[in-house]
């Protein structure tokens, strides 16, 4: 798969890369017009003291200097075409393997930005000096040429040195990959340490443990700074010997030069040519040493990459899109596990539910409610079993074009970074305000937000501080309703809710009940079921009962054990719809 994405990248950025090409091939034979110049002047110019000869070679090296500057930097865009290219292919492949990854392996020990953070790594080498003195490295073996053509132990000297700093970066390289990635877990684990701390700001202070959290996260703060320093240290060292030794191989090639010279094998002028070309030979070793964290770490992070966009690939749009839904919904014997889990938090449970009416899960902690009603959402994948909406899986749905069909207010509300209008309509481009205006009365929401200080455009952040508690509950069932889904799930979306909120709770979920919509709502407070037209008791990841909501709360008044009774209401009757269980409701 890696070679893949190279290749389809290589054939994207073909152009780019020919034109990279051409661009390095005229530097590096641009390179030689210093040494010939050096040899000219000391060969030519001083033994006959020619002046026009000495100012005409002057300006030709300066109009070569020119061009080098030019091809440089046409060398320099180009790579960073490539760069900004591969970056911006990447980034949605990247973006949603970020946010689905939790979804299908759990929850990430570090910030789950890993991915993010690797592309990164990839942009910012392809963007710097490191491809330059990558694509340099080949026409090392062109400067040995040259300099074994001036002399043959020019050339082997030199030989010697590359051989040298070869070694060099073997060791480097060995050094700092396993360094790299053990920083790079490091650097999320940190980071992850120190959101949850901001997160839990309040209560550590309420509480006193702002102190002890601040010291587990300084754990982590002694291991970064111990991952980074041996990782810059390392570079260092190695670097600076690279950087050491090339000068002392220039160094001895000038000495093996001068032994040339004065033995009569050699002219003058080879010494200084030697010596230029013998540094210019080792510089894309020496650079590609300096740069080398940087192309391990982008190395390592390509892999990554790699396997997450393939591991975490986004369906393809459908040529056949389904309808808006109206019918069934049916859950077959479904099994779900968290993910990253092989313990299964609901085991078998089968239901049909059709429009217009509205289910309501009890039961006691960690029983599988929440599990079940993920599934429903294809929030969590059923290990066994499915999920049919009108009669075809989730999967057969386009997921966006499926979410905007769904309702869904979890335990806790979060908010994005926006105005509350913005949060409402889910950031749609296309949204109205008459839509927007829509959703929020039928939350019970729009005179509250007119009382706001800029109503609708009243920016809210990210967690939602600047408002109570119950409003972000009730802006959560706004955005729910936005659209009028056909299945609204409600996650115990009571919880921070007063009287008049419950009132508009009701309300909201009649209101879907009446236009021919699905609700599901998970609750621990029997004065909410009233809008419900059946029950279903959760007990151990099994469904205990489930039927018609007076059937099943007469079976519970009674003290029946849920465990015996049979399939009381194994599919949710039609005559419960808007109109057959009004009175009860």
């Amino acid at each position: 798969m890696d070679r893949q994405f190279l290749n389809l990248f290589a054939r994207r950025y073909k152009g780019s890369l020919i034109l990279v090409g051409i661009a390095s091939l005229l530097l590096n034979v641009l390179v030689f017009a210093g040494s010939a110049y050096m040899m000219l002047v000391y060969d030519s110019v001083l033994p006959s003291r020619s002046i026009p000869t000495l100012i005409g070679l002057f300006f030709m090296l300066v109009l070569v200097y020119a061009f080098q500057a030019v091809f440089e930097a046409i060398r320099s865009e180009a790579l960073l075409g490539v760069a900004n290219g591969v970056h911006d292919d990447l980034f949605t492949a990247v973006h949603y393997a970020t946010v689905t990854r939790p979804l299908r392996n759990g929850p990430d020990k570090g910030d789950g930005l890993q991915f993010t953070r690797d592309l990164d790594s990839i942009h910012t080498f392809l963007a710097g000096q490191g491809p330059i003195a990558l694509i340099d490295l080949p026409w090392v073996i062109m400067f040995l040429i040259v300099l074994t053509a001036l002399h043959w132990w020019l050339g082997l000297t030199a030989l010697a040195g590359v051989v040298v700093m070869a070694a060099i970066a073997l060791i480097s390289n060995r050094r700092t990959q396993g360094g790299s990635r053990e920083l790079a877990n490091i650097t999320s684990r940190r980071s992850a340490a120190a959101l949850s701390e901001i997160r839990f700001a309040e209560s550590a202070l309420a509480m006193g443990m702002q102190e002890r959290l601040v010291n587990r996260t300084s754990a982590w703060e002694g291991s970064f700074i111990e991952a980074q320093s041996y990782l810059s240290r390392t570079v260092a060292r190695l670097g600076g010997a690279s950087r050491t030794f090339r000068m002392l191989l220039q160094s001895l090639i000038l000495s093996v030069g001068a032994l040339l010279v004065i033995d009569g094998k050699a002219s003058g002028g080879v010494i200084l040519a030697s010596s230029v070309l013998s540094g210019r030979a080792l510089a894309p070793v020496d650079q590609a040493i300096a740069n080398w964290r940087g192309l391990v770490a982008a190395r390592t992070g390509w892999g990554r990459v790699v396997q997450a966009v393939s591991a975490f690939r986004k369906p393809p749009p459908r040529e056949v899109q389904l309808s808006r839904p109206s019918g069934e919904l049916a859950l077959r014997d479904i099994w779900v596990a968290p993910p990253g889990t092989q313990r299964f938090t609901v085991s078998g449970v089968s239901l049909t539910l059709s429009p217009g009416q509205a289910l309501a899960i009890i039961g006691p902690s960690a029983a599988g409610k929440t599990t079940l009603v993920r599934a429903v959402l294809g929030i969590w994948r059923a290990a066994r079993g499915e999920v049919r909406l009108d009669g075809a899986t989730l999967d057969q749905w386009d997921a966006e074009t499926l979410g905007s069909y769904f309702g869904y207010v979890p335990q806790t509300v979060d908010l994005v970074d926006g105005t509350i209008g913005q949060n409402i309509a889910r950031f749609d481009p296309d949204a109205t305000s008459e839509a927007v205006i829509a959703a929020a009365k039928a939350a019970g929401m729009h005179e509250v937000i007119l009382a706001l200080p800029d109503g609708y455009e009243t920016p809210c952040s990210g967690g939602g501080v600047e408002l109570s508690a119950g409003q972000r509950q009730r802006v959560g069932l706004a955005r729910a309703l936005y659209g009028d889904p056909f299945l609204l799930v409600l996650d115990e979306a009571n919880s921070n809710l007063d009287s008049a909120g419950d009132a508009a709770l009701a309300h909201a979920v009649m209101g879907v009940r009446q236009r021919g919509g699905i609700v599901i709502m998970i609750t621990h407070r029997p004065a909410t079921l009233g809008p419900a037209t059946h029950v279903a008791l959760m007990q151990n990841g099994r469904l205990a009962d489930f039927g018609e909501r007076d059937a099943v709360m007469a079976r519970l008044q009674q003290g029946q054990d849920p465990s015996r009774i049979g399939p009381a209401g194994a599919a949710a009757s039609n005559d419960a719809g808007p109109k057959g269980k009004e009175a009860s409701a």
